[in-house]
């Protein structure tokens, strides 16, 4: 479910969702809520999620996350700093079960369950169906005091063509993680990132996506137990927009939204300068 609160500048968006993989399956729920930015006002989002992972433990966890950002033009580029803050429940009761989904359970989350960030992105646009996004970050985490790690990212999104020809998103990511108090030995993680999606309008107002996500990562040095590491996610999506096309949805989620929305039945309607009464001839 998404719903724009205000036009242009606010969004909120709810949802349910089920995976599967190779241990048992999970389930849950999440929610967001986004602010765009105005000027000198800074934009904010606001996001949850509960995951539950039935079995003999009946696991539950979660996330919490806030951050606010700026968008500042520079001529053909746009420069957004940013801040954020997370908090992690992990339940403990997964812990060394290989099947434990991520939002869980993870060693890492449950040393590391408050996190703040803060970063920059620069986005460019060379071509309508381009968007190349350059940015830098880095975490503390536990906060305040440990530096968690610091992250370089390169990302290109395409969509050319037309009808079914799919969104194309490229990354990559270098993460620098250093020796402190929760981790021996520093290391430089390189992750390559490709997904493409597929979507259509079946009829006016309802969307149904599929898409795939591949992603190789490596760790220098090399430890053999998690490095080099090849991961994959199917994906199936379905989107009830009532024919308002994705006006529903927040900016960064419609980066192409003119060629996204074509075939979606969007109503526009905007109101005459004199409304017409009944009482009219």
């Amino acid at each position: 479910m998404h719903r724009e609160l205000i036009e242009r500048r606010a969004w909120v968006a709810a949802a349910g969702f089920g995976r599967l993989r190779d241990g048992p399956e999970s389930f849950g729920a999440e929610a967001r809520f986004d602010l765009g930015s105005s000027g000198w006002i800074p934009g904010a989002a606001l996001s949850g999620r509960v995951v539950f992972q039935p079995g003999a433990s009946d696991a539950v966890g979660g996330r919490a996350s806030a951050s606010a950002f700026w968008s500042i033009p520079l001529g053909e580029l746009t420069l957004s700093p940013w801040a954020g803050f997370t908090y992690l429940a992990v339940d403990e009761s997964l812990r060394g079960f290989p099947g434990a989904d991520k939002d869980i359970f993870t060693p890492y989350a449950a040393e590391h369950r408050t996190q703040a960030s803060l970063g920059a992105r620069l986005r460019h646009r060379p071509f309508v169906d381009a968007l190349v996004t350059a940015g830098t970050s880095l975490r503390l985490s536990p906060v305040p005091s440990t530096l968690d790690r610091i992250d370089a990212t390169l990302d290109l999104d395409l969509l050319p063509g037309r009808g079914l020809f799919p969104w194309i998103q490229l990354g990559w990511l270098a993460s620098y993680r250093p020796e402190n108090e929760t981790r021996d030995e520093a290391f430089l993680r390189d992750a390559f990132t490709a997904g493409l999606t597929f979507w259509s309008w079946l009829s006016r107002g309802h969307r149904v996506s599929l898409g795939a996500e591949g992603t190789f990562l490596f760790d220098i040095p090399s430890p053999a137990e998690t490095s080099p590491r090849l991961s994959a996610v199917l994906f199936a999506r379905y989107d009830y927009t009532a024919g308002r096309g994705l006006r529903d949805f927040p900016p960064q989620s419609t980066p192409f939204r003119d060629r996204q929305e074509e075939g979606s039945g969007l109503i526009e309607r905007e109101r005459p300068a004199v409304e017409p009464s009944w009482e009219d001839p």
